[in-house]
């Protein structure tokens, strides 16, 4: 993260010259104190708005290079890709290379995927393909409905999750995980994304939260933030109408100064726009960003 400081110079005074005039010495000390106490504070660099491409899923699959080079005449410089499958291919037919190199040419960058639930043993064949993508951040957006009935189903996810997390670690990636709303149902008395955010390593798995999601499941995202401190690296910023409908950001209710305060005391790295609305995917996620990017909180 670039800061900026500034530096005061001062006048170094020989060991002599402090043992004749005492009090010449102990002022130039004051001085410095004092011009020191005086610097203004740092200064944090703004995040760049990052953007999951599934706002304009269509349109991919329609014209993969034409789509992403709408996205970069947008302005955003950070990708979020989606479906990277088992078979190492993204949506089906893209390699991690030419995925890559597209994003790359347009002056942007591959920083996370979402991809297909895996287990940890089949980890392998997946990492693999995150790393000839480029990717930082491997991520598993959802949890199949018939493996989560119970929350030893969620504690046996979260072992899996650290396992994988291990292997990813191991190979120079983080993994991630991206809540939905159904995380935030009570199943015997507990909340299966707060089980399986206790029951997985800070070191080993990051987590993705959907703030959108989020408030639809009636949670607090900054609770969420503040209750597992060093877990959330990620944010998908979508914004909701209070019949909890998306709308664009900043036209709804979240609040997201708040919850950006909390994410970036909390080691928060990335945030990406995600707009599922299909009506005009392209108008949409370019007001999004600009909101975003008007904003002194990103």
């Amino acid at each position: 993260m670039v800061k900026r400081r500034n530096f005061v110079k001062t006048t170094s005074i020989a060991a002599s010259g402090s043992l004749i005039f005492p009090a010449v010495a102990c002022s130039q000390k004051d001085k410095k104190s004092k011009e020191l106490n005086t610097a203004p504070p740092e200064v944090a660099k703004r995040m760049e708005p990052g953007l999951q491409v599934y706002s304009v899923r269509n349109q991919l699959k329609e014209d993969f290079a034409g789509s992403m080079k709408k996205i970069a005449d947008i302005g955003y410089k950070l990708i979020e890709g989606y479906g990277l499958g088992l078979d190492g291919k993204f949506l089906g037919t893209i390699s991690p290379g030419d995925y890559k190199k597209t994003v790359s040419d347009l002056g942007m960058k591959l920083v996370a995927s979402h991809c297909g639930y895996f287990k940890h043993e089949d980890a392998s064949g997946m990492i693999d393909a995150a790393k000839r993508a480029g990717l930082e951040y491997l991520i598993i957006p959802g949890i199949p409905g018939d493996i989560r009935k119970t929350i030893d189903d969620y504690k046996a996810i979260a072992d899996n999750f650290n396992r994988i997390g291990e292997q990813c670690k191991a190979a120079g990636l983080k993994f991630g995980y991206h809540n939905h709303a159904f995380e935030f149902e009570v199943i015997d008395g507990q909340l299966p994304q707060e089980v399986l955010m206790a029951e997985t390593q800070t070191d080993l798995v990051a987590f993705e939260a959907d703030l959108f999601w989020c408030y639809v499941g009636g949670y607090d995202a900054v609770k969420l933030i503040e209750k597992f401190p060093g877990k959330v690296h990620l944010f998908h910023v979508k914004d909701a109408t209070p019949e909890k409908r998306e709308a664009t950001v900043g036209q709804g209710v979240i609040d997201f100064k708040s919850i950006f305060d909390a994410g970036k005391a909390s080691g928060l790295r990335y945030y990406f726009v995600e707009d599922e609305r299909t009506d005009d995917p392209f108008a949409n996620v370019r007001a999004d960003y600009d909101y975003m990017i008007a904003q002194d909180f990103a």
